[in-house]
């Protein structure tokens, strides 16, 4: 009798121990994306904005629902220096007003609504803030940051830290490669992500330590410099949107096609057909 009291209790213990220490979605996210090169990740472009309004609220939420791992979000700051997620320079576009973003303050953002489809819908601009909030646990975020002041990129990073999320997300860094190391320093838990437009790029950037993915353009792309970048523990990211996506939607031959190459994240508009595709041919989790 005394033998089993004990052993139910370990039992329970390890059991407990697993609930307090059980991870998130994103802890499995993260371990797939350093540890485990054979799967293809899968990011949504601007999140899933097939059936909503690009970067809302529902489109990331749609985004999580179909369990894409990577969540792509634009920001930019506004008059009186928010941070909101949205693509474009100008409202034009994505909502019912008209003008520059940082042209407005966040409160007249926030009386406007985004269109889908060319109608509005009950969508607003998110803030950087609400949208981590809406990832947190869940998805891996990468963040294209389109503001342009040395005030907006620290106001992103103590927003970031407040919310406990610099491990989940990949800060992405257009040409200015010294952006690497001033956010390393300022922050050495956030992963960044620069982005390639040449060889010569390939070579500059993998002279910096721990660069675990680079997005990289097809226009220069050959299999062997790829291949150095995957000898190199680095993730290459690649884009599947217009002539992949396209030929995907056209053919059926498109994703046949960027699977051969030698990339292993692959940015989308079509999360959730990609990540069927995916799985059929047991490249991803």
């Amino acid at each position: 009798m005394y033998k089993r009291v004990i052993y139910l209790l370990i039992v329970f213990l390890i059991g407990l121990s697993d609930f307090c220490f059980a991870q998130t979605r994103v802890d499995s996210l993260l371990n797939d994306f350093l540890k485990h090169p054979e799967y293809i990740l899968v990011a949504a472009h601007r999140a899933a904005h097939q059936e909503f309004p690009e970067n809302s609220e529902k489109a990331i939420l749609e985004a999580i629902r179909v369990k894409t791992d990577i969540v792509e979000l634009d920001v930019r700051e506004t008059k009186d220096h928010e941070l909101v997620i949205i693509h474009d320079r100008t409202i034009d576009r994505t909502t019912t007003g008209k003008g520059l973003v940082k042209n407005f303050t966040l409160a007249e953002l926030k009386a406007l609504r985004l269109i889908f489809n060319g109608e509005p819908t009950d969508q607003v601009i998110l803030t950087f803030d609400e949208a981590l909030k809406l990832c947190k646990d869940k998805i891996i975020v990468d963040v294209d940051f389109k503001a342009e002041t040395k005030e907006s990129f620290v106001n992103a990073l103590n927003i970031l830290k407040a919310n406990q999320m610099e491990d989940e997300v990949l800060f992405y860094i257009y040409d200015d490669y010294k952006l690497i190391k001033k956010l390393r320093k300022l922050d050495e838990d956030i992963t960044v992500m620069p982005r390639a437009y040449s060889e010569k790029n390939i070579d500059k950037i993998l002279k910096f330590e721990d660069i675990k993915v680079i997005h990289v353009d097809f226009t220069f792309y050959t299999d062997a410099l790829m291949q150095e970048v995957l000898d190199a523990q680095s993730r290459v990211w690649a884009n599947a949107l217009g002539k992949y996506d396209t030929e995907q939607q056209e053919s059926g031959t498109g994703y046949d096609t960027i699977i051969k190459k030698n990339v292993n994240v692959i940015q989308t508009d079509y999360p959730k057909e990609l990540l069927v595709y995916l799985r059929a041919h047991k490249l991803h989790r």
